[in-house]
């Protein structure tokens, strides 16, 4: 059994409410969890796009269904106009600032951030074009929301690679608020200004920019920290508030990638290997699900519902594999309304 070969996960599904943990650093995958779209489940920004989906700045990338988000294609600038002039809910303009967004979908919201300039353009001096099909840049969008929020200069040089470059300050400026931490975990001291933005990673700037609220769809490794979910070894603690007297889905899993090597097949079928959860100290009582797998993956999850009446709560989550328990799991519940 190796690091390599299987990795566990859990998604602790409380209606919006999940929390993906995974037993080795670098892996955290999603079991199926609900959500607005079906294309970001488990990445590890889901929960900011979750959160813009839910206030109305984006609706997806595949019109008129909008079922899928495209989480890892490149935002073009024309893209990061209608985030932000939703975002600050710009007021219309009858100006027309550019000469190369004649009729495209998204002209009226190019000139909404023209009119609040937000957007000078995207050739200097003459800045008569926006470019609006050009992939946008992180060292952009971050003078994009610089300029929207009118941040102050600040003295504070937070990376390492954008000593010089022309968006600097406003690369600084976002960082200061806490709207961007940088391109490479855990060290960040990196932005990687001229790497194009995603779509992604612009759901996570907005998001930390109107401080919308995290629905809690899916919070893996890469987003832990003291706010969702410290870790020593193979326990994690994290709090959660939900709706006291509403009835929420659990959905836990394991999953091991195939094919299967000596002796894992018969420890990840066998009855030790389980999920187990207590609330209050009292057994959960859980159903498994049929063992489902594909090409690349075997699937084992247990299902059940839960109500949490008013109060504080402990709900403890063990993830057991051939009866060893490799990650116990915490959450402190608070059912409030």
């Amino acid at each position: 059994m190796t690091a390599r070969r299987w990795s566990l996960v859990s998604v602790i599904a409380v209606a919006l409410i999940a929390i993906v943990v995974a037993l080795f650093p670098g892996r955290a995958e999603a079991l199926t969890v609900s959500g607005r779209f079906t294309d970001d489940n488990g990445h590890p920004l889901e929960n900011g796009i979750e959160a813009i989906a839910n206030a109305g700045i984006t609706f997806g990338c595949n019109p008129p269904s909008n079922t899928r988000y495209c989480p890892d294609d490149t935002m073009t600038r024309a893209q990061a106009a209608a985030f932000v002039a939703r975002a600050l809910d710009l007021s219309d303009t009858d100006d027309d600032f550019f000469s190369d967004d004649n009729g495209h979908a998204l002209e009226s919201a190019i000139n909404r951030l023209a009119e609040a300039e937000i957007t000078l353009g995207c050739n200097p001096p003459a800045n008569d074009r926006f470019c609006p099909n050009r992939g946008l840049t992180r060292a952009e969008f971050a003078a994009f929301l610089a300029r929207a929020y009118d941040l102050s200069e600040t003295s504070s040089d937070r990376f390492v690679d954008d000593d010089g470059h022309v968006l600097e300050g406003a690369i600084n400026r976002v960082a200061v608020q806490g709207w961007t931490f940088g391109c490479n975990p855990p060290t960040n001291d990196r932005y990687c200004p001229n790497d194009r933005l995603t779509r992604a990673q612009s759901a996570g700037f907005v998001r930390r920019a109107l401080e919308l609220p995290i629905p809690g769809i899916v919070v893996p490794l890469s987003e832990w920290n003291r706010s969702a979910c410290s870790r020593g070894g193979g326990r994690c603690t994290l709090s959660l508030v939900v709706g006291a007297g509403t009835t929420y889905r659990i959905d836990e899993g394991l999953f091991q990638v195939l094919p299967y090597r000596s002796g894992e097949e018969a420890a990840f079928t066998s009855g030790n290997t389980n999920f187990r959860l207590t609330l209050n100290g009292n057994p959960v009582s859980l159903s498994a699900r049929p063992l489902r797998t594909s090409d690349a993956m075997a699937e084992r999850a247990w299902v059940s519902t839960m109500t949490f009446p008013r109060g504080t709560h402990t709900l403890v989550a063990e993830w057991r594999w051939a009866g060893v328990v490799v990650q116990e799991t915490t959450a402190r519940v608070t059912a409030s309304g």
